[in-house]
């Protein structure tokens, strides 16, 4: 039958194949000969590279019968979590718009918050934090997406200027899960051509449970680069076009043909129609949008033909496009599946030819969801909503993505033009079925007219439209593929199921399901499909019966049986299948695309082997030295191998038909990406000089196994995943998933699937939500094989030998697949589980114990162990035997694979079942009655609860064949003890020697109550090996808490293999009333490594800096303590040596005393390098403490020309806010400087870096008098490099990114504090939870293999106590400086808090509530706290930070929590940190009690080192000797002094490069604390800026406190005078004479002090833009210098209670508008100045460019703080058009002078102003309309006027003449005479 199908295959002759060899295959055909494999070679389809090219890098083992065995059960639920979204809008700029009121909007999912709104401005200054809390499971979250948008406020409803978008996953995935000081690019939705709206610069975190984020400080920059700086993940391009995204969609099949509604179900069940039930129609999201296609009636299997098209920016910040399918319902709509398709995987982002575009398809998508069970509810709806893994097959659909790119705005591309013509035509056919309709939040807008096109296509609007079938689309063709299934073993099923019939349902999409109607429907649909699409092959459907004989039958279920229960389990019971292994087998077709699962699977396969051998290598690690070096190697080698191999293969793979662009380009991806990786690890291989250490190695094939595992998911789907149902009386109850691809036959090795032909054991499960605990339903092996029928003949290749192959009779013909496979042969067996112990299991109850015991299950059986109670490392030390274990088939089959053993751990408990505590999966030793036997040895085996690690299982498993003679010829085993529970026998237990365990008890700390008593007596137990030792219980933990004997010892037996050591565990009880003792918590410590001590020479706790530090800190400390030499030499010292010479030695050539040092230390080369005048250096200024007179020559001497900023703050007293903005300003440049480049390369180089290390603060070496030699280029060099960084040389401290604790690794260096726990540890509150910790102990150990002679041991004090402190009580004087608070949470309903800090050590609290700062998130405190305590009772520090509430009680915000003790004794010497520099008075005065020599001289002593010798110029310490400049003169007398403070403190600075003993100190610093809060565990609710000095009582007392109270802002006041404006556009025209003419008036105003705005009076009817004003404004405000910003305080509304305090920069803005009587005014133009750096002034009108202004670089600007006083021209700017000038001036007087020298507002007195001479015909004509007529119209048409006069005046004489003329003549007639 098979050959005939071949023949059918044959005649399809598909265009472009070669088929090779046709006398073979032909004459194969005829013969009917089933053994196809072989000859598949030259089979039909003889273009599939078929050669084993690929297959030549695998090592050729025997194929293997078992799939590699996974120690992990199940992953457990996709859990939700916790996330925390942070924004901080910071400003605006190149907002469009004129005279705008810009509000940020931001939209987080469905929540919405409002910034402040800024009145008349188009670059906004905000600095509002914006918190959002979100729940939920990780892959839902990060399709969120957050909305930015800017409106201009209005009363009634605000317009959008612009909006920006970003997925809360693409800021996860960037460096620090943030975005941090970044540009958005506002565009406007509505239409895409108007192009960027402005820049919106943001902070936006996201941050999950124990993410810590990096804060950076805010740095406020007039001149950022903002195109360099977009918020973009780093790798887009800064200018991104817009583009078309099309998603289109063809139809679907397949899909549930139920209606989910229950009203058409009930109707269904009446009327009887048989007709789908499904009015199937797709919703597509992306980016914040959603379109939806058409509705199609009753039918499962619809037909669209509709596309919907997105528009969005390219590269997208979004990365998901969602595709549903919905049934419409009478009620409402039903998900019945959901798919993301994710356009990283569908699109390459690389630069050059490498990259694509998006592209997709048109390729199927399968569906997956909610069982088709024909129930009127569906329970398990959410899976079709996306939310958990699919459990069945629900259909597919046919889609295919483009995008386009669209080059200018929106214009109509040859593809979009194409479709509109389509589009339309289609629409006068049927206008009902192109109403598809587009929602867009919520409006819904008719697609069905026409005329609406022209508007859409330039919004972002979703457009969903009807297309037409491309022609160039090839029809599918279509394979069918074989799925055949053989069942080995179904055991452990669970035993509410296990009392029905059980059978077994294997399917792949709707073939094989039994429940949708059988699936030859499909296939015949299928076939008729393919028919009318003419494809020869498949039989039409006529034939169909005819044919049937022929046809494969549907077999997809066992036949059902009943189960068994297992021996020494009633929970479980098993399917009795002994020697008959029944299988199932059916036929399905699908698109023939397979070439896509077989380059998966190639790639899949490197992953998995790379991933083994990385494995295998950490593993190496711990045994050997060279041997993983070795073996990383032939790993790298291997790997490039089959790569060269991957790729030899994907360049001459043949073209294919159905072949889509995506297929195309993914595979050209994975082989360059391959053969990158490739040269990347040759490179590594190759690198001989600088030896690449084994970590890197193996982070590389990380990074490597990562890379590929992305490439190997394909997400242009072929065959549907495979489904193995259990039925339970014909009802689906459990399931497992396999990916087809995994099952998928090649006849290449490489290509086949991991799983196919394989048995793999399968653990199956509940669909939908899993309970806790133990959720295994079954556990099935299975063999599997998916293939092509072509090559049928395979499947049973890979089955184990021994079997016969049962046909069932009712089929005619021998050629199908086997329904049953019968092993005949029998071998007894007797399996041996050596269970030894295991350590770190999982808390089950709740005094933070278990009592473990474990369930080992093998076949049919399970036995189990004793119960150890009260432990979680139990050792069971117990052998179970399982006899008369029959198992079928060959043993020597049986023996490379047999089947696995699952161990469970359970937790006893005396009511109630046993609690789940996790399981694992070992494959047993085998040992054949032929074969010699050896003992096998222990190993760990992982155990996992669900996807938590629950500790690690010691223990073996033998399965041994019964010989003939019986048992007794087994190897002997240990006899049992009284209860007959066998031991391990000796053979396979670990070898143990006698260790000695040290012990440090140093005490207990934050005991909490345990039974609602506290605790008071409380003692500690250690245990390890089941030998222990206590400590001394303490009589009163509340008077103090340290135990009185601080130390013991005990011997105990432990495995010489280190790996094997067990767990040391450590109990607290507390006595209480009677002798009753109670367990408090305990800690175990798993991994014994780090306490071993080598033996023989005693020796000091090892101290734990890693490496990584020291270097770092080393380099640091190089630059710090030496700076002329990063000056001088051009390469590091060597680091043995330390050249501590701080200042060059007066003579260059070292004297001869120093000649005769035991070892050297100078620096040859320091001074010759330094040019003549820098020699005058040499000689210091006076100097002994006083070092501000000793600074100011050498700062007046560089810059006595241009007066900076530093001469501002200068005016000011230096203080410690001083010191404070420089280091800010020093760890922002060590920020920006690559640490790598950190010593200048050159001599000119260094000098670059001159200034940037005289910042150290070492000013008497500094003194670079450049003024006395001649002038150089150098000096200009140096001038202008002081200029940009404008620190004056200040000394500098420390500031710390996170707390001192990190840095200093907790300062362990001691004493280890371990936290003891209490209560039970399961899935939920698995990680940061704090609620388990009952207490802590502090202790230490020393495990070192015991002496042979144990009497020179014991003589003596132990080990451990050396370098230990004693431990009684001792009082400190504590003092708390608290600096500032960063990013508080916000506590308060409008979003802000109003924080004040809380103290508490021990009883003492201390609250400075009435100290709050009002309405802030960023308080700065500036607050010192003087706290007595005593040690060790008062040890715990806790700074809280609260929210003050007028009503009400205060919130807390958060918290922090120090160890001041850990501090106190740690050798780092935290208890106050050393300046930099040393000084007797001023802002840097010496802090300490103890002088740097007393300090220094200390450390010597205790650490036993010889010294330290003072000598003139040098201090020896040791061999070691440091010189530097000890001698400095008087200030007033002149006369020498020696001082050696100096040089010490530096050679202090410099303590971690003393050999052995040396360690860093910690130098005068801020900490950033993290603040935390106990409802949100893990989530960080702020940053804390703060230090803490100790001072032990018995020391000489401290000076007063530092003063670090914040600075006062300085009050000023600004005037500005406005004098004229020139060339002011013109708005208005005259009725009369068409005369444009403008009412000019300036307004102006400070940011921030809108309420102060002032205007200038009107100059009317300007003709010529021409306006005269003489008018002074004057704008008083507060400012801090050191910031550059501005202090405002307002109240935010009238309901606030409280003033708010904003820091903005000082911005001035000047306004030119028109006056208007009738309307309101027009605004002309605007003008902003940031009164700290603005271009200077034009000279005059005709010189004043709006260009010049907008690019002036930062050189050319000036501050009105540094000039003063300033005038000229400036222009002023609408829409960035010139539309006028003004000429102004400046001039800044501080709030003293104001009032000494006071000036009028407008032209008042004092010091009035002229009045402008203005033109006569400046005036307004509603006042005096005399004289506008006067100028309007006489001065104009004055000769008109005179002429029409007279005219006028004749015409009135004529009148009167004619009109009295006839009168008079008859009168004459009349009187006549």
């Amino acid at each position: 039958m098979f050959g005939l199908k071949l023949k059918k295959k044959k005649k399809k002759g598909e265009k472009g194949l070669i088929l090779a060899n046709k006398a073979a295959e032909d004459g194969q055909g005829e013969a009917e000969a089933p053994q196809e494999g072989p000859s598949s070679q030259e089979g039909p389809r003889g273009d599939l590279f078929y050669d084993d090219a690929f297959a030549t890098p695998v090592p050729s083992a025997p194929p293997k019968r078992r799939s590699k065995l996974l120690k992990k059960i199940h992953d457990g639920e996709v859990r939700s979590q916790n996330y925390q979204i942070a924004i901080t809008v910071t400003e605006a700029r190149q907002l469009v718009g004129e005279n705008i009121d810009p509000v940020v909007i931001i939209e987080v999912g469905d929540e919405k918050r409002q910034s402040t709104m800024k009145e008349g401005t188009n670059s906004p200054f905000y600095n509002e934090y914006f918190v959002f809390d979100f729940i939920g499971p990780q892959v839902h979250l990060f399709d969120k997406i957050i909305k930015i948008s800017v409106f201009h406020h209005k009363l009634i409803g605000s317009v959008l200027i612009g909006s920006f978008k970003v997925d809360l996953g693409t800021v996860y995935n960037q460096p620090g899960h943030q975005f941090c000081d970044k540009w958005a690019l506002l565009t406007d939705p509505g239409d895409i051509r108007t192009g960027t709206k402005g820049y919106l610069k943001c902070d936006i975190s996201v941050a999950g449970k124990g993410d810590v984020l990096k804060t950076n400080p805010k740095t406020s920059d007039a001149e950022e680069q903002i195109e360099k700086n977009l918020l973009i993940p780093h790798g887009f391009p800064s200018e991104r076009p817009w583009a078309r995204f099309y998603v289109r969609l063809y139809k679907a099949e397949g899909l549930p043909k139920m209606n989910s509604s229950i009203m058409a179900n009930v109707t269904k069940a009446f009327v009887g129609d048989s007709k789908d039930l499904v009015d199937p129609f797709v919703e597509v999201s992306f980016a914040g949008q959603m379109g939806r296609t058409t509705v199609q009636k009753n039918c499962a299997d619809p037909v669209w033909h509709e596309q919907v098209v997105f528009k969005e920016m390219f590269p997208p910040l979004c990365r998901r496009v969602k595709i549903q399918v919905w049934d419409e319902g009478s009620v409402n709509d039903v998900a019945l599946a959901t798919h993301f398709i994710d356009l990283k995987k569908i699109s390459n982002e690389q630069d050059g030819d490498k990259g694509f575009l998006p592209t997709f398809g048109p390729a199927w998508i399968n569906l997956y969801g909610s069982p088709r069970n024909h129930s009127l509810m569906d329970d398990y709806q959410e899976l079709n909503e996306g939310f958990g893994e699919g459990v069945s097959f629900r259909g597919r659909i046919l889609v295919e993505i483009a995008v386009e790119i669209l080059s200018g705005g929106a214009q109509e591309s040859k593809f979009s033009k194409t479709l509109k013509n389509l589009k339309l035509s289609s629409k006068d056919k049927d206008s009902k079925a192109s109403k598809g309709w587009s929602k867009d939040k919520g409006d819904k807008t008719d697609d069905g007219k026409p005329q609406q096109a022209s508007d859409k296509t330039n919004s972002t609007e979703v457009e969903v439209e009807p297309f037409d079938v491309p022609p160039e689309i090839v029809p599918e063709k279509y394979e069918e593929f074989l799925l055949f299934g053989a069942f080995f073993e179904a055991t452990m099923i669970d035993r509410k199921i296990g009392d029905k019939p059980i059978s077994f349902e294997v399917s792949i999409g709707n073939f094989g399901n039994l429940i949708d109607g059988g699936s030859h429907h499909g296939s015949k649909k299928r076939s008729s499909d393919s028919a009318e699409e003419d494809m020869p092959p498949l039989l039409p459907e006529g034939d169909r019966d005819a044919a049937h004989e022929l046809a494969i039958p549907m077999v997809p279920t066992t036949h059902p049986e009943k189960p068994l229960v297992t021996e020494g389990n009633r929970n479980y019971n098993y399917l009795p299948f002994e020697a008959r292994k029944p299988c199932v087998y059916f036929v399905s077709s699908w698109g023939d695309q397979t070439f896509r699962l077989h380059w998966s699977n190639m790639l899949e396969k490197m992953a998995d082997l790379l991933e083994e051998s990385i494995e295998e290598v950490k593993e190496l690690i711990k045994i050997s030295e060279e041997a993983p070096e070795e073996k990383m190697k032939m790993v790298l080698t291997d790997f490039i191998n089959q790569s060269s191999a991957f790729i030899s293969e994907a360049e001459k793979k043949p073209k294919m038909l159905n072949q889509t662009t995506l297929d195309k380009k993914r595979l050209t991806l994975c082989w360059q990406e391959l053969e990158a990786m490739a040269r990347k690890a040759k490179v590594i291989m190759q690198q001989q000089n600088k030896k690449v250490s084994l970590d890197e190695m193996i982070n590389e094939a990380q990074t490597f196994v990562e890379k590929i595992r992305f490439l190997v998911d394909e997400p242009q789907h072929t065959i549907p995943d495979v489904f193995v149902w259990m039925l339970s009386n014909n009802k689906r109850v459990a399931y497992a998933r396999i990916a087809s691809k995994d099952l998928l036959y090649a006849p290449v090795a490489g290509q086949m699937g991991k799983h196919c032909g394989i048995i793999k054991t399968h653990f199956l499960r509940l669909p939908g939500k899993r309970p806790a605990g133990w959720s295994v339903q079954a556990k099935v092996d299975v063999y599997l094989w998916l293939g092509s029928i072509r090559h049928a003949s395979a499947i049973l290749d890979n089955l184990p030998a021994g079997y016969e192959a049962e046909v069932s009779s009712k089929v005619a013909g021998a050629n199908h697949p086997p329904a049953n496979l019968l092993y005949q042969e029998r071998h007894v067996f007797q399996l041996r589980a050596h269970m030894y112990q295991a350590r770190g299991l999982i808390a089950a109850d709740s005094n933070g114990l278990s009592d473990p015991f474990a369930k080992v299950t093998f076949l049919s059986h399970c036995q189990t162990t004793k119960v150890i109670s009260q432990t979680l490392s139990p050792t069971w030390n117990q052998m179970l035997l399982f006899n008369d274990l029959v198992l079928h088939g060959d043993d020597k089959e049986l023996a490379a694979s047999p089947p696995s053993v699952v161990v469970e751990l359970y937790d006893s408990d005396t009511v109630g079942k046993p609690e789940y505590l996790g399981a694992t999966v070992a494959a047993p030793v085998v040992k054949l009655a032929d074969q010699d036997y050896e003992a096998p040895r222990l190993c760990y085996h992982p155990i996992f609860c669900g996807n938590l690690s629950g500790g690690d299982l010691l223990a073996v498993f033998e399965l041994l064949q019964v010989p003939s003679s019986g048992l007794e010829g087994l190897p002997p085993i240990d006899p049992p003890d009284v209860t007959q529970i066998y031991p391990v026998p000796a053979s396979i237990r670990p070898v143990l020697s006698n260790y000695r365990v040290e012990v440090l008890f140093w005490g207990v700390r934050e005991m909490k109550k345990v039974q609602l008593l506290s605790v008071d007596r409380p003692q500690v137990l250690i245990e390890c090996g089941g030998r222990g030792v206590k400590s001394c219980v303490i009589q009163s933990y509340k008077n103090n808490p340290n135990f009185s004997v601080q130390t013991d010892a005990f011997e105990v037996e432990l495995p010489e293999n280190e790996l094997l050591h067990p767990p040391l565990s450590i109990c607290v009880v507390d006595w209480r009333a009677f002798g009753r003792s109670t367990l408090v918590g305990t800690y175990t410590i798993n991994c014994l490594k780090q306490f071993l001590c080598k033996s023989r020479e005693p020796l000091a706790l090892p101290s734990q800096v890693d490496g990584t530090q020291v270097e770092q800190a080393l380099s640091d400390s190089l630059i710090a303590t030496a700076p002329l030499e990063a000056l001088s030499s051009s390469q590091e010292p060597p680091t043995d040596h330390i050249y501590v010479d701080v200042e060059p030695p007066p003579m260059v050539v070292p004297d001869s005393a120093q000649g005769q040092q035991a070892s050297l230390m100078d620096i040859p080369d320091s001074s010759p390098m330094l040019e003549p005048e820098h020699k005058a250096a040499a000689q210091e200024p006076p100097r002994d403490g006083k070092a501000k007179d000793a600074r100011i020559p050498f700062r007046r001497s560089t810059k006595r020309r241009k007066r900076t900023i530093a001469d501002e703050s200068a005016e000011n007293v230096i203080d410690w806010w001083s010191k404070y903005y420089a280091s800010l300003k020093k760890a922002q440049k060590e920020k920006e400087r690559n640490p790598k480049e950190k010593q200048g390369s050159t001599a000119m180089g260094s000098l670059n870096n001159f200034h940037s290390i005289s910042t150290e603060a070492k000013p008497d070496e500094v003194v670079v008098n450049i003024e006395d030699g001649p002038k150089k280029k150098k000096d200009k060099m140096f001038k202008k490099k002081l200029k940009e960084d404008e620190i004056p040389n200040l000394a500098v401290l420390k500031i710390y990114d996170g707390d001192l604790e990190s840095e200093f690794n907790n300062f362990e260096d001691w004493v280890k504090t371990f936290e003891l726990f209490r209560g039970k540890s399961m899935e939920d509150d698995h990680g940061l939870d704090g609620d388990r910790v009952i207490g802590k102990f502090k202790g230490s150990f020393c495990i070192y293999k015991s002496p042979e002679d144990s009497s020179t041991e014991d003589s003596g004090q132990l080990r451990i106590q050396q370098g230990i402190p004693p431990n009684h009580p001792i009082q400190v004087l504590i003092r708390v400086y608290v600096v500032a608070a960063f990013n508080l949470s916000p506590a308060d309903p409008d979003g802000k808090s109003d924080p004040y800090i809380v103290l508490r050590l021990g009883k003492t609290e201390i609250r400075d509530r009435d100290k709050y700062i009002p309405k802030q998130l960023n308080p700065v405190f500036g607050r010192s706290f003087e706290i007595q305590a005593t040690f060790p009772k008062e040890s715990l520090l806790s700074v809280l930070i609260y929210d003050h509430d007028m009503i009400g009680t205060d919130d807390l915000i958060g918290e922090t929590r120090i160890d001041l003790e850990n501090r106190f004794y740690s050798k780092h010497r935290a208890i106050c940190g050393l300046q930099s520099q040393y000084e007797i008075e001023g802002y840097n005065a010496w802090r300490d009690t103890s002088k740097p020599t007393e300090i220094l001289t200390k450390l010597c002593k205790e650490s036993k080192l010889d010294g330290p010798y003072f000598r003139p110029g040098k201090i020896q310490i040791g061999n070691q000797v440091f010189s530097g400049k000890t001698a400095f003169a008087e200030e007033d007398t002149d006369e020498i002094v020696e001082s050696y403070e100096h040089l010490a403190l530096k050679v202090l600075h410099s303590w971690e490069d003393i050999p052995e003993v040396g360690c860093r100190l910690v130098p005068e610093h801020i900490e950033m604390r993290p603040l935390y809060h106990k409802d949100k565990p893990g989530m960080e609710q702020g940053r804390l800026q703060m230090w803490v000095d100790m001072f032990p009582k018995d020391m000489p007392q401290p000076g007063p406190p530092v003063d670090i109270s914040p600075r006062k802002p300085k009050g000023y006041e600004l005037r500005v005078t406005i004098w004229n404006t020139e060339d002011v556009i013109l708005e208005d025209e005259n009725i009369f004479t068409g005369q444009k003419s403008s009412d000019i008036y300036v307004k102006g105003w400070i940011k921030g002090l809108e309420d102060d705005k002032q205007e200038t009076d009107v100059h009317y009817n300007s003709l010529t833009g021409e306006g005269n004003f003489n008018w002074r404004f004057l704008f008083p405000f507060q400012y801090l210098p050191a910031e550059k910003q501005m202090v405002t305080t307002k109240r935010e509304n009238i309901f606030s209670l409280e003033k708010t305090e904003c820091k903005t920069p000082a911005v001035l803005v000047l306004q030119v508008w028109d006056f208007e009587r009738l309307s309101s005014d027009d605004f002309l133009g605007s003008l902003e100045m940031n009164l700290n750096s603005f271009p200077r002034a034009a000279k005059s009108a005709k010189a004043c460019d709006l260009t010049k202004f907008e690019n002036a670089g930062e050189e050319s600007k000036i501050s009105i703080f540094q000039q003063k006083r300033v005038r000229g021209w400036w222009p002023f700017a609408k829409s960035k058009e010139l539309t006028g000038k003004v000429e102004a001036e400046f001039h800044l007087v501080t709030a003293e002078e104001a009032e000494k020298n006071p000036v009028g507002k407008a032209r008042k007195e004092p010091e009035p102003l002229a009045k402008p001479n203005r033109p006569d015909t400046s005036f307004s004509w509603f006042v005096s309309p005399f004289k506008c007529l006067y100028h309007l119209i006489w001065k104009n048409y004055k000769k008109y006027i005179i002429i029409a006069f007279i005219l006028i005046i004749l015409i009135i004489f004529l009148v009167l003449f004619i009109y009295t003329l006839p009168g008079a003549i008859s009168r004459r007639i009349v009187v006549g005479s």
